[in-house]
């Protein structure tokens, strides 16, 4: 659903939380990633709940992938502990058992690679499959990290480049046999297939990580790149912590802005959904180069897309944005 829309439906029943309201014992609920709830002084309850319908056919990869996409909400919070998942899924009459198996498979050893465990859920009958779920994790309630607190200097750093939709546009286009559009006109095959495991790759790499370098390091605010893209998910940094954001960088999984602007996404825009995104980070100046150096003796790039600077919630992308292409 659109943020807009999703944001009007939550206020319609009182369920998004009004601006400066925090229920008792909720430290974070809906505008967060997950839900925050302090159970004891020393230990806060962390949840959250993502399910999608397939974007590719391999139902393995796509059980990891949505296994990514769910659990790294729990990450984003800077949470290290996944207690249990619940999947829930749909899957129609006519998909072969083999297909919902090899779904719930992948998901399983996604999750269990994390060291944690799918202890139940929910299937039901559905014209179209998806996958998902709900995961519970743990943490001090002084280690959390949300996406209010950026500070006006801090530096952004993104810590994957974007593009899966436009990639996962271009897989889907390839397996028709009529195709509409012939993308070897505007890109090289070989350039689009990378771009689609470029973008398979980062969907099932999971962001845990990050988050245990973030109980290291302080980082002032977080959130993960998925579905509202990168503006939407910046705007609520922004929106959250009383800030303007300002993003004079894009870093894109190489050919994406040309397949971006052929299938008619908005990539460049930055409103191009993403699925099990990278961590969106707001850090100080003085904590940036540690931070960085962090992700790199764990394998991880990471990328400075921008600052923060006084303002009400706006993010503003630059006329002349830097392009990195990955």
């Amino acid at each position: 659903m659109p943020q807009a829309d999703l944001e009007k439906l939550l206020e319609s029943i009182e369920v998004y939380l009004p601006e400066g309201s925090v229920k008792e014992k909720m430290l974070a609920g809906a505008g967060d990633d997950a839900a925050v709830i302090q159970i004891r002084d020393d230990l806060a309850l962390i949840e959250t709940v993502d399910f999608f319908t397939p974007n590719i056919d391999e139902p393995m990869i796509q059980g990891e992938i949505s296994a990514c996409n769910t659990t790294n909400d729990i990450y984003a919070m800077g949470a290290v502990d996944i207690l249990s998942v619940l999947v829930v899924m749909g899957a129609p009459t006519n998909m072969p058992f083999e297909i919902s198996r090899d779904l719930l498979k992948g998901f399983k050893n996604f999750c269990e690679r994390l060291g944690t465990h799918i202890v139940g859920g929910h299937t039901i009958i559905n014209p179209w499959p998806f996958i998902g779920g709900c995961a519970l994790g743990l943490a001090h309630p002084n280690s959390v990290v949300y996406n209010r607190g950026a500070k006006v200097g801090d530096i952004l750093l993104l810590t994957k480049p974007l593009g899966t939709q436009p990639a996962m546009a271009a897989y889907r286009l390839l397996k028709e046999e009529q195709q509409l559009i012939d993308l070897s006109e505007y890109l090289p095959t070989k350039v689009i297939d990378r771009a689609i495991q470029k973008a398979i790759e980062i969907m099932t790499t999971t962001n845990r990580p990050i988050a245990k370098i973030m109980q290291e390091i302080k980082v002032n605010a977080a959130t993960d790149v998925t579905g509202f893209g990168l503006t939407g998910h910046a705007r609520e940094v922004a929106t959250q912590s009383k800030v303007n954001i300002v993003i004079d960088t894009m870093p894109i999984i190489k050919g994406t802005n040309i397949l971006s602007d052929q299938l008619g996404y908005s990539l460049m825009e930055g409103t191009s959904a993403e699925t099990a995104g990278g961590m969106l980070l707001s850090l100080s100046r003085d904590n940036v180069d540690l931070f960085k150096e962090k992700l790199i003796e764990r394998g991880i790039k990471s990328f400075e897309i921008g600052h923060v600077k006084e303002g009400s919630g706006q993010v503003n992308i630059v006329p002349d944005i830097r392009i990195i292409e990955v």
